[in-house]
C-alpha cells in the first residue's frame, strides 16, 4: 500500500506545487471568429479552431495553477505535408509580456524511471501471487475431478475446475490493473521532443509550465495568450490567468 502512495506522489509531485491557500486557474475566453467552445464538468474548457491544414483543440483542465499548472494540446494535420510537433509549438504569454516556460523535461524523466522500476516489481509480485492461489486451488481439490474452492485475497471464492484451471479468475496482470499504469499513463502524455505530424494524424498532449513566484504573488487575474503553431500557421486563444 506504501509503494502505491508512493508512486502515485510521484507523478502529483512532478505536475503538482507547494499548497497556497489561493491559486490561479486557466479560464479560456470566448472563442473568437472560427473557434468553437465546448464546456465539461469541474471547469473543463476546450477550444477548437479548424483551418484548410490543421484542427486544434485547447483544453484547459480547471485544475490549479500554483508554482506549475498544466494545459493539453491537440493538433491534426489537414494538410498534405507533415509538420513538427511538441513543446517548442506550444507558447503562452501574459499580458504584461511574461513567458510561461515550460517545465524542465528531466525532472519527469527521473520519475518516469522510478515508476517503471516500481510497477515491473509490483507485476512480479502480481503473477506470483496468482501462481500461489494456483498452486492452492490445485492442492485444495486434492486431485479429484470434483471441482473445489479456495480462498481468495477479500474473502471471497474461486473455483477450481477439474482441468486445473480457476473459474471466473480475475488476472490482474493486465497493464492498465498494475500499480503504477495510471501515473506512467500520465507522464507519458507531456508534450516533450518535437513529434512529426503526417497528413491525415493527430498528435498532443500536457503542456507543462512554471508559474515564476513574482507572478504567483500578485494574486490577481491577469489576461494571457496561448499560441499553437502548425507548420506554417499560428492559431491564437484568448484566456485568463484567473485568480481564486
Amino acid at each position: 500500500m506504501f509503494r502505491k502512495f508512493a508512486l502515485a506522489a510521484v507523478t502529483l509531485g512532478l505536475l503538482a506545487s507547494p499548497a497556497w491557500a489561493h491559486s490561479y486557474r486557466v479560464v479560456l475566453s470566448s472563442p473568437a471568429a472560427g473557434q468553437k467552445m465546448l464546456v465539461g464538468h469541474a471547469g473543463v474548457q476546450a477550444i477548437d479552431e479548424r483551418t484548410a491544414t490543421a484542427l486544434v483543440r485547447l483544453i484547459s483542465p480547471g485544475a490549479e495553477v500554483r508554482q506549475r499548472g498544466t494545459i493539453r494540446v491537440l493538433v491534426m494535420n489537414l494538410g498534405n505535408t507533415p509538420f513538427d510537433f511538441g513543446p517548442d509549438q506550444v507558447a503562452l504569454r501574459l499580458g504584461d509580456g511574461t513567458v510561461l516556460k515550460p517545465s524542465p523535461l528531466d525532472q519527469f524523466l527521473k520519475g518516469k524511471e522510478l515508476v517503471e522500476q516500481e510497477s515491473h516489481r509490483a507485476a512480479i509480485i502480481d503473477r506470483q501471487n496468482q501462481n500461489d492461489i494456483e498452486a492452492l486451488a490445485s492442492q485444495t481439490s486434492g486431485g479429484s475431478g470434483a471441482a473445489s474452492s479456495a480462498p481468495v485475497p477479500g474473502g471471497s471464492t474461486m473455483a477450481s475446475t477439474p482441468n486445473g484451471s480457476i473459474a471466473g479468475e480475475d488476472r490482474r496482470t493486465d497493464d492498465d490493473l498494475v500499480m503504477g499504469s495510471t501515473e506512467l499513463n500520465a507522464i507519458n502524455q507531456i508534450l516533450d521532443a518535437p513529434y512529426p505530424v503526417a497528413p491525415r494524424k493527430a498528435w498532443g498532449g500536457y503542456y507543462v509550465f512554471d508559474l515564476p513566484k513574482s507572478v504567483l504573488e500578485r494574486g490577481a487575474d491577469q489576461p494571457m495568450t496561448i499560441l499553437v503553431t502548425t507548420g506554417a500557421q499560428q492559431h491564437r486563444f484568448a484566456a485568463t490567468l484567473k485568480w481564486k
